[in-house]
């Protein structure tokens, strides 16, 4: 079996290659696109998401975690994997259907009618979405060569031929296609693997636990994608795309922090599934010291050096997104919280109502506070609700934990990796009056605020976990788990 840190190290060059690619990107099209193109692109692409996510039906968490079970199993997980697929392709086909049927009907889109219509292509293709059989696989290595291989093709296409704000539609076709051949090569690489036959199956034994991840992931994409639509159709396309900066600058990381807890899941699912408790114990308390001790530091980083970020990866044409990257920087943590208590407890436990609890109350306080500072507040009105949102959505789930697993957490850790962030505020005031160029600026102050924190938490907090990474690191031991 392949091992946790092998596991960890290809989830993070995954995770890397999500990180570095889309900023390179973002700084480089930004300042030509502006704003207002930015925005018109984002709001495309983010509907075009939405009907992705509902044809999706739920697989996405269901199918990774059934993967996880059945894949010492061929003639199991070959019949797993067709019926899955199959309840995909005919939910990508209607929602194809009713994703033309509104573009096509409403007026408000006919003035960009030719992007609504190629954004209908990630609709089509919604069903190639194949990253949770390769996690359930465990098949870390394959996910992150794909994405390099494409995310370098991408940007090289970028550089070659967006040059002015004339070449927004080639910035779109290059975000469209990607994404495109990225499930293609999903579909391409299952051969060998898995045998997909359409007769004899029996989709109905899947409706009722789809049913109920499916609402939890409807609830959930409408503060994590209604949010930019709102402001699309109730502002304007600057105020989506100074919303669009912020919000990549912010969610790009929660991958990393969110990247121990993924590849944790297929192992906490068989552990819980054999009442292993003091594994998953185990398990859960490293994901958990895991998320405090990066999650609180970058969220300090964000807040603490946002108008040097935004600057130096936008330009100044998204200064005014400042204040919103500061109150938006608190959701990498929160919804590294609530991936702890939902993705990798309450659903592998079998708890997917008490999960589908958490999302609900989450929707409703998203659409009320989205629908009630918008309109006034704009990106920042939308910030500050999915802050809140996230924080209910991230804490409800760990009531539910604490009631349904009996499993607590150490909180003091979060403590802690607090107080060693603070010392980012110094950080900053210095080399704010030492006259260095922008870029090197922040450079040099991220490494003095990342040393002063490691420093902190090692010699002074003792922290063992941190300690323990660091040291796997430098001896690159990739044969053991995590003990």
């Amino acid at each position: 079996m392949t091992s946790v840190k092998k596991n960890f190290l290809y989830n993070n060059l995954l995770l890397l290659s999500n990180l570095l690619f889309p900023i390179v990107s973002f700084a480089y099209a930004s300042r030509i696109l502006g704003p207002a193109g930015i925005g018109k692109v984002q709001f495309v692409v983010t509907f075009a998401t939405y009907f992705v996510v509902v044809a999706q039906f739920g697989i996405p968490v269901y199918g990774m975690r059934e993967v996880a079970k059945a894949r010492g199993d061929k003639k199991q997980l070959d019949k797993l994997f067709s019926e899955l697929l199959l309840i995909n392709i005919l939910s990508s086909l209607l929602l194809s259907v009713v994703y033309g049927g509104v573009i096509l009907s409403l007026p408000w889109f006919h003035n960009s009618l030719n992007y609504y219509l190629l954004g209908g292509l990630l609709v089509l293709s919604g069903f190639s979405v194949l990253d949770w059989f390769y996690m359930g696989m465990e098949q870390f290595r394959f996910l992150s060569l794909r994405s390099i291989v494409i995310k370098t093709v991408a940007l090289t296409v970028l550089f070659l031929f967006v040059r002015t704000a004339e070449d927004l539609m080639v910035y779109f076709l290059i975000a469209i296609f990607s994404i495109v051949i990225n499930n293609l090569w999903n579909l391409l690489h299952l051969k060998g693997q898995v045998s997909i036959r359409f007769i004899r199956l029996n989709l109905k034994r899947h409706y009722g636990p789809l049913l109920i991840l499916f609402v939890s992931s409807l609830t959930i994409s409408v503060y994590t994608l209604g949010d930019t639509l709102l402001l699309g159709f109730l502002t304007n396309d600057k105020a989506v795309g100074l919303y669009t900066a912020a919000k990549k600058l912010t969610i790009i990381v929660i991958p990393l922090i969110t990247s121990l807890g993924t590849v944790l899941i297929p192992r906490l699912t068989k552990s819980i599934d054999v009442q292993n408790t003091r594994e998953t114990g185990v398990r859960m308390e490293q994901s958990f010291s895991f998320i405090c001790l990066f999650g609180i530091p970058v969220t300090m980083g964000l807040i603490v050096f946002a108008p040097e970020i935004m600057r130096v990866f936008t330009g100044t044409g998204f200064m005014g997104a400042v204040l919103t990257l500061q109150l938006m920087a608190p959701v990498i943590f929160l919804v590294g919280l609530g991936h702890l208590f939902g993705m990798q407890l309450l659903i592998p436990g079998g708890f997917e109502k008490q999960y589908l609890t958490a999302t609900l109350i989450g929707m409703g306080i998203s659409l009320f506070l989205n629908l009630l500072l918008i309109r006034i507040f704009q990106d920042k009105g939308a910030a500050v609700t999915l802050l809140i949102t996230e924080g209910i959505v991230s804490f409800t789930a760990y009531f539910f934990v604490t009631k349904k697993m009996n499993f607590h957490v150490h909180w003091p850790v979060a403590v802690k990796a607090l107080a060693a962030s603070l010392l980012f505020i110094p950080v900053a005031l210095f080399m704010r009056s030492t006259g260095l160029s922008l870029t090197l600026e922040l450079f040099v102050a991220i490494l003095i605020s990342a040393a002063l924190y490691f420093i902190v938490q090692i010699f002074l907090f003792k922290e063992t976990l941190l300690k323990a990474i660091i040291s796997s690191a430098l001896k690159n031991l990739l044969n053991d788990e995590f003990s």
